[in-house]
């Protein structure tokens, strides 16, 4: 999908799908030192703050699609808010609550409709309908509140191959699938980035140490601007 493509699918169904545009090498070595840093956990895993401790996701953090998109939706300056946040999905989890993101649960109904948070899913495994893949409903952000248990039923499972990026308004409905395999994880890579108009909140996601901030491209520091401790 060209950016152009995905300028029209994100205002028109509220989320867009870039394939493949990291090397699927880099997405193997993500996924196994996420896995070697969450293996005491089962079932539905997170690693917070992983920017702290997998440096090669500031490529992710900075890819140019992924912030030329940002910048449409978002407008300029933007901030990376969550300090990135790992998602293994293994075998035999359960699947997840459908529900729209932080901050619209702080603010009256109707919702706004434009982001006020942009989220992105780097899949650094193969996401597929039975492993654990993102599902959503297209076009939901547009109806500007929050979802209701029947409204599971409009869900689509968006799949897609490692080295992709789902990138998605924070309005619309979505939730993690259930693994139904015996033997097929997926590992995903969550980053999240707000408008400027919106603050975040300070205990809400890890902090950056200034000593590893201090060591990050320029143009990361600028995004990070709001989450150094």
């Amino acid at each position: 999908m060209d950016i152009q493509a995905a300028f029209d699918q994100f205002e028109r169904d509220g989320y867009c799908l870039l394939e493949a545009i990291l090397d699927q090498g880099q997405a193997d070595e993500l996924d196994q030192a996420a896995q070697s840093l969450m293996a005491h956990q089962q079932a539905y895993a997170k690693l917070e703050g992983a920017l702290s401790v997998l440096p090669d996701l500031v490529d992710l953090c900075i890819h140019a699609d992924v912030l030329s998109i940002a910048d449409r939706f978002l407008g300029s300056p933007f901030y990376l808010c969550n300090n990135a946040c790992m998602m293994w999905c293994q075998p035999g989890a359960p699947g997840g609550q459908i529900h729209a993101d932080w901050p619209l649960g702080d603010v009256p109904q109707p919702y706004p409709s434009w982001p006020m948070l942009l989220q992105t899913m780097w899949m650094l495994t193969d996401f597929t309908e039975d492993n654990g893949g993102t599902r959503l409903v297209p076009g939901s952000h547009k109806s500007l509140r929050p979802p209701r248990a029947e409204d599971v039923q409009h869900e689509v499972p968006v799949v897609g191959p490692a080295g992709s990026v789902l990138i998605w308004h924070g309005g619309i409905w979505h939730r993690n699938g259930a693994n139904t395999t015996l033997d097929r994880h997926r590992m995903g890579a969550n980053i999240a980035y707000i408008p400027r108009f919106i603050h975040r909140p300070r205990d809400a996601w890890p902090l950056i140490k200034p000593s590893l901030y201090l060591q990050f491209p320029l143009n990361l520091q600028r995004l990070l601007e709001r989450s150094v401790e």
